[in-house]
C-alpha cells in the first residue's frame, strides 16, 4: 500500500474548501445586509432623521421628526384611497398638519 494521497482526495479538499469559502462569503453579505437595514430602521429617506410611528382615523402612518415628511406603507395608502373621498380628504389634512391620536 502506498502513502501517497490520491488524486481524487485532493480533489475532494479543494471543492469542500471552495464550498466553505462560498458558504461564508454568503453568510457575510447576509449579516451585512442585516445591518445596513437595522441601521436604516425607522430613518427618513429624504433627511435620514428619526421617524415616529403615529395613527390618524384608523391609518397608521410615519412622520419625520425632522422635515414633517409623511409617509405611508401600502397598506395604509390602499385603505386611504379606498376611503370616500371626504374622508380620505379629512384623513390626510389631519397627517399633514400633525394631529395625531395614537
Amino acid at each position: 500500500m502506498t502513502d501517497k494521497p490520491s488524486r481524487n482526495e485532493g480533489e475532494y479538499f479543494k471543492l469542500r474548501e471552495a464550498e466553505l469559502l462560498r458558504k461564508r462569503h454568503k453568510e457575510a453579505a447576509k449579516a451585512h445586509e442585516q445591518e445596513e437595514r437595522r441601521k436604516h430602521f425607522m430613518k427618513c429617506p429624504k433627511c435620514g432623521a428619526d421617524m415616529v410611528s403615529e395613527s390618524v382615523g384608523g391609518i397608521g402612518f410615519d412622520r419625520c421628526s425632522e422635515c414633517s415628511g409623511v409617509f405611508l406603507d401600502a397598506t395604509a395608502a390602499e385603505t386611504l384611497l379606498k376611503a370616500d373621498q371626504g374622508t380620505a380628504a379629512g384623513i390626510f389634512k389631519s397627517m399633514l398638519r400633525g394631529v395625531s391620536s395614537r
